[in-house]
């Protein structure tokens, strides 16, 4: 497989900022845009947007990446992952330390038993494809005009709506990307079941200091999941944002570029055990 796709920017301490699924590096936009002042790797995962066709396991993602801060001489790095890119960032503070000062997990995965009934049927071989087929058909032609419809609306349950859905950067995903998208979706879920009894046993073995983060809204990776995610990860802080959901990054992104800084602020202190 060839290099994924990195837009290695700026100077200063370095940050690996890793999407999730479906996503893109342009996810991190608004992210990057406060840390201005730091050396930013930016990278299209395996499967999305200019990193190619094929689609790697959740390990083969952190072995990427590992390979990515190696060859760009950016360790050690702090690694910022959402979603599905938690799990990743997961995987390679705990397999490669020495690549890794810091990590921060954005609406992260990381336990088993958050898995639901509709992770299961999206990693089904037929069932999956279908439904993820509907899923992209929706981000890319309905989710739209709902977000119109929505619009700037401050109240109730159009304030919550408004949180919960993706933006136009989606539509994006899924109209350029097509089929292709749908492959890495389903490839993707069909690892996540996989592998999601490995990468939470991973918990345990990350010793850098962590920071996660949670939108109380969100329905993706409930408030729950992030918890315990942050009592397994020793001496890992726990960030709950209020009135926001699964896209942190997009609609809290200050809180991520804070809790980057104090990661680094941390890691300085931190001795490996």
């Amino acid at each position: 497989m060839r290099r994924p796709f990195v837009v290695d920017r700026g100077e200063g301490a370095a940050v690996l900022l890793v999407h999730g699924q479906p996503g893109l590096g342009s996810d991190w936009d608004q992210v990057a845009a406060r840390l201005a002042d730091h050396r930013l790797l930016i990278v299209d995962r395996p499967g999305y947007g200019q990193s190619g066709e094929e689609t790697l396991t959740i390990e083969g993602n952190a072995e990427v990446l590992a390979d990515i801060v190696v060859f760009h001489g950016a360790a050690p790095v702090t690694v910022v992952g959402h979603s599905y890119g938690g799990g990743v960032g997961i995987e390679l503070a705990a397999r490669r330390p020495e690549l890794v000062a810091g990590l921060v997990l954005v609406g992260s995965i990381g336990r088993a038993d958050s898995l639901n009934r509709l992770d299961r049927l999206l990693a089904k071989p037929v069932m999956g494809e279908a439904l993820s087929a509907a899923g992209l058909f929706t981000l890319g032609h309905v989710l739209p005009y709902v977000r119109q419809l929505v619009g700037s609306q401050h109240r109730g349950a159009f304030e919550w709506l408004r949180a919960s859905l993706p933006d136009e950067r989606y539509d994006k995903v899924s109209a350029q990307g097509g089929r292709q998208v749908r492959r890495s979706f389903v490839a993707e879920q069909r690892t996540l079941v996989r592998e999601i009894d490995s990468v939470e046993q991973a918990l345990g073995s990350v010793a850098v200091p962590t920071v996660v983060i949670s939108g109380t809204w969100d329905l993706v990776v409930p408030p729950s999941v992030s918890a315990s995610i942050a009592a397994a990860i020793p001496g890992s802080e726990l960030v709950s944002v209020a009135r926001t959901g699964h896209f942190v990054p997009r609609d809290a992104p200050e809180v991520v570029a804070s809790a980057v800084r104090r990661v680094e602020s941390r890691a300085q202190d931190h001795t490996p055990t």
